[in-house]
């Protein structure tokens, strides 16, 4: 009797899956996500796949193949291999229950051997003759959705970016410029984003159009508004909400000490002319001050180069301008001339307790807080709010907010007061979430479109751009 092309090849196939091992693991497929361009993949799944033990325990997650044990921590870039502390390119995380760890760090742990399919995404990872598949998506809207949910009377504009997404936040601000405005689509295609909501409060309604809320851009401090709600997105997708509240201490020749010690009230401001202040101006704000009053202290490469009286002076690229008007000129004796200069920020709450926002690189204030770990924690006047828009009034609204699992929402809705988009919120799952500007100024834009189109050029910006 003879075996019909197709029995012959798939008795081939039968006896290669018997005698070749590493085709036998071939077939185990994990879906990993990225983190700062980095592969992470399931920790339990593919460690298990390729023969290693994983236990937690309440320090961390031990995992043990043969006599080799490694530890280490969700959320700490520090590890332990054989007793060695080692640092990760990026800290293990939780999505959705489940606990991923970089790719290299599987690697280099274990020996185990990784090659990389660009063109499908996929890693195959071999060790002892055993092999698993993880594949991970690389397209900048990778697993991002955008859908409109009905909550009561309400409708609510969504993307949502699910951790792992391909994509990192950035603020941009007006013609990288603070004091101006823009299109919010502008905005957006000039980052090439692939997703865009509206930023913190400013000024709409006459004078400079300058910022309100707290703004940090890569790491650094560029706006102080000590009202109301900060977000705050790590450098590994993480959020943070909190009623931040910053501090600038200043110092000279090495010492922030009295009487070497000097502070400002924020960053790139403009002070009323007639009143009193002290503000830091960084190249954020332009090429210059953009006025000619106060003193002004330059500081350049990190020492003062000059102190001058009602210019309008250049901001250096390698330094600031400290400048101090009213009853804060007494300051001026603290620069003196070639002598190194520096400030450091603090951050607080509202109730004066210390925050490690130090792993904070993208951070937009408004506010007030919608929800704080899935409750209505509504409190607009207690953040410092006294406008009757925000305390009791309704209007077109913004929010961003953290789904359990990470995933990070940008609504908008038509109109609706403070404590119905809490609810709104509320509703499409969130478990921490946070007013953005609104009004006008609401708009909301996704893969070169708006969904929802702001009625007014505005200062700011939060994107979400390709990670590349």
């Amino acid at each position: 009797m003879r075996r019909s092309p197709v029995m012959a090849t798939l008795f081939v196939v039968l006896v290669a899956l018997l005698i070749l091992p590493g085709l036998t693991g071939a077939g185990t497929l994990y879906r990993g996500i990225k983190v700062q361009d980095r592969v992470l993949v399931p920790l339990r799944g593919v460690l298990e796949a390729l023969g290693a033990a994983v236990g937690w325990d309440g320090s961390g997650i031990t995992v043990q193949k043969g006599d080799r044990v490694i530890s280490l921590k969700a959320g700490s870039s520090r590890a332990r291999i054989a007793g060695k502390e080692i640092l990760l390119d990026v800290p293990p995380r939780v999505v959705g229950g489940i606990t991923y760890v970089p790719l290299r760090f599987v690697s280099e742990a274990f020996g185990a051997k990784v090659d990389w399919d660009e063109k499908t995404g996929t890693a195959t990872v071999s060790l002892d003759g055993k092999v698993v598949l993880v594949k991970v998506s690389s397209s900048g809207s990778a697993g991002i959705k955008q859908y409109s949910r009905q909550v009561g009377n309400i409708r609510a504009t969504v993307v949502e970016i699910p951790p792992g997404a391909p994509v990192r936040a950035v603020v941009a601000i007006a013609h990288d410029r603070i004091g101006t405005t823009e299109d919010l689509a502008s905005m957006a295609k000039r980052y090439g984003a692939v997703a865009a909501i509206n930023g913190t409060f400013f000024e709409a309604y006459g004078g400079i159009p300058e910022p309100w809320g707290t703004i940090i851009r890569d790491g650094k401090v560029v706006h102080v508004g000590n009202v109301g709600s900060v977000v705050g997105i790590t450098s590994d997708g993480r959020v943070k909400m909190d009623t931040v509240r910053i501090k600038v201490e200043g110092g000279t020749g090495g010492s922030y000490e009295w009487p070497d010690n000097w502070y400002a009230y924020g960053f790139n401001r403009t002070p009323s002319p007639g009143g009193s202040a002290a503000y830091i101006y960084t190249r954020e704000r332009g090429s210059s001050l953009g006025f000619a009053y106060g003193i002004s202290v330059v500081v350049s490469g990190g020492k003062v180069v000059r102190v001058v009286e009602n210019q309008d002076v250049t901001i250096p690229d390698d330094g600031f301008v400290v400048n101090l008007t009213g009853s804060e000129q007494y300051l001026r004796d603290r620069f003196e001339p070639r002598k190194s200069v520096s400030y450091r920020v603090v951050f607080e709450d509202k109730d004066g307790n210390r925050l490690d926002w130090s792993d904070v690189v993208t951070a937009v204030g408004a506010g007030p807080r919608l929800l704080t770990g899935g409750r209505v924690t509504v409190d607009p006047a207690g953040e410092g709010f006294t406008s009757a828009k925000i305390l009791t009034g309704g209007g077109a609204r913004s929010a961003i907010g953290v789904k359990p699992d990470g995933s990070i929402l940008l609504v908008t809705v038509p109109g609706a007061t403070i404590r119905q988009l809490a609810s709104v919120m509320k509703e499409l799952g969130a478990v921490d979430a946070m007013n953005l500007d609104g009004g006008a100024s609401s708009g909301l834009y996704y893969k070169g479109r708006y969904l929802t189109a702001p009625g007014r050029r505005i200062s700011n910006a939060l994107l979400f751009v390709p990670a590349s």
